[in-house]
């Protein structure tokens, strides 16, 4: 749907232009963990050029750290706000790791970057990173935990994820803690129809606020949701935190499949808002024929990458994160993937390991 990345191969290393398709540190963070885990060097330019700030940012170069660490990978660039690094790794090693960001630097995003290698290393791992685990341009920690772990799960791999505080925008210092067992990625998914809704699970949490406010918010998507006669089960956590903030998840079970979806609060931002976000994202999934949720459609696609069979899932909007994730996945690992469907509308996506 787009030209590819892969520019050259130059003495077997992988040379990718970070300023195509999404052009933004997603593009880093899956050449990253795939070149942890197949040990191919790669080396990438123009990182995040079309960015209001382009390099790497705190969380960019954490990642890049990170993933170094695991893998005792010789790396040049590594700096902030560097445009261009060169990476080759080593095998990912097990053991017991912390990180910290040291700003709201999305957690999430790091732990992305290096479960799958660690996965793969075939022992136990722990990890512990400190950053921001409800940030904006990112997944916050809950969705890692309801609906990424979900799905990894099913596909084979085998982890938990323990929030020990929030951290919300700028505070930060936000801290989890991960176990991560050995993986045997072998079941594609094989998701055509979602089947009915069951329930909508919704989550509000707050931290350091009036308990007044995350009431609020569970009360405004009760509403719409009741307004299209979907009957929901809540709940509100105080949590602990350096900083303030909150924020709204809802979760739909279908029969075969589920969804999720959150907004965070902010200064200024209303909490019938916060509420008022999550819901219309998911009402409006419901309109589609999508099987799962189109953050959930990217993050997957490197864990089926790595099942021996072909998957076959619908999302609701083809993303730029998807096609730019799809084209990176390509380049380092022997699957054919097949994107149906118009740009930022819904799509069906076929993968298949060669």
């Amino acid at each position: 749907m787009f030209c590819p990345f892969l520019l050259s191969m130059h003495e077997n290393i992988i040379k990718i232009d970070g300023s195509l398709g999404e052009g933004g540190g997603q593009i880093l963070r899956t050449a990253l963990s795939l070149s942890a885990i197949t040990q191919k060097p790669f080396e990438i330019y123009n990182i995040r050029a079309n960015r209001k700030t382009p390099g790497l940012s705190h969380q960019h170069l954490h990642a890049v750290n990170a993933t170094a660490r695991i893998c005792n990978a010789h790396v040049s660039g590594n700096h902030l706000r560097s445009t261009d690094i060169s990476f080759s790794p080593g095998k990912a090693q097990c053991g017991n790791y912390r990180f910290d960001i040291g700003t709201a630097g999305s957690v999430s995003l790091v732990l992305q970057t290096i479960l799958y290698p660690l996965s793969l290393a075939g022992e136990k791992s722990t990890i512990t990173i400190t950053g921001g685990t409800h940030v904006t341009h990112s997944p916050c920690v809950d969705y890692l935990v309801c609906q990424w772990l979900h799905f990894l799960k099913q596909i084979g791999f085998d982890a938990k994820i323990q929030t020990i505080k929030s951290g919300f925008y700028p505070r930060g210092g936000g801290e989890v803690f991960v176990e991560i067992h050995p993986a045997n990625p072998q079941c594609p998914l094989q998701i055509k129809d979602r089947g009915r809704l069951i329930k909508a699970t919704v989550l509000s949490t707050i931290s350091n606020l009036d308990v007044a406010i995350a009431r609020r918010q569970l009360l405004q998507a009760q509403k719409r949701l009741l307004e299209k006669g979907i009957p929901s089960e809540v709940s509100l956590e105080e949590r602990p935190a350096i900083g303030k903030g909150t924020s709204l998840l809802i979760v739909g079970t279908f029969e075969y499949s589920q969804c999720c979806y959150f907004s965070l609060g902010e200064i200024g931002k209303r909490a019938e808002t916060v509420a008022d976000e999550a819901c219309s994202e998911f009402l409006a999934f419901l309109e589609t024929n999508g099987v799962v949720d189109e953050h959930l459609a990217d993050q997957i696609i490197i864990p089926l990458a790595l099942t021996k069979g072909t998957s076959h899932f619908i999302t609701p909007k083809i993303t730029k994160h998807l096609l730019t994730n799809v084209e990176i996945v390509k380049l380092f690992l022997p699957v054919s993937i097949d994107i149906s469907g118009i740009p930022e509308g819904e799509g069906t996506v076929v993968i298949h390991y060669l």
